[in-house]
């Protein structure tokens, strides 16, 4: 988690998460101080019935770093995934 508690958006739509995401000014501080200065991606995976965004960027040496994970909750609100919980595709895309 960035904050320390789960921290909830509430975009309009599938491709308002996107956006938001890839623009949000609090994921772009922390990216920052792992050294990315490139524009974050966003990239969705849907397991087990659940969708997942995946927050990254590449780092000074060309790596791909992961930021953060979000998934919906009941109410369609994004929602920081701990990263115990984080899906095995996932956690298979950013292996380090």
């Amino acid at each position: 988690m960035i904050w320390g508690q789960k921290q909830f958006w509430s975009p309009p739509s599938d491709m308002g998460y996107l956006d938001d995401l890839a623009f949000d000014s609090r994921l772009q501080y922390l990216a920052r101080r792992f050294g990315i200065e490139s524009t974050l991606e966003v990239g969705l995976i849907e397991w087990k019935g659940h969708s997942f965004y995946h927050v990254s960027g590449m780092d000074p040496n060309g790596q791909r770093v992961l930021i953060e994970v979000f998934r919906i909750d009941a109410i369609g609100r994004l929602e920081a995934v701990l990263v115990f919980e984080y899906p095995p595709p996932i956690r298979d895309l950013y292996p380090n």
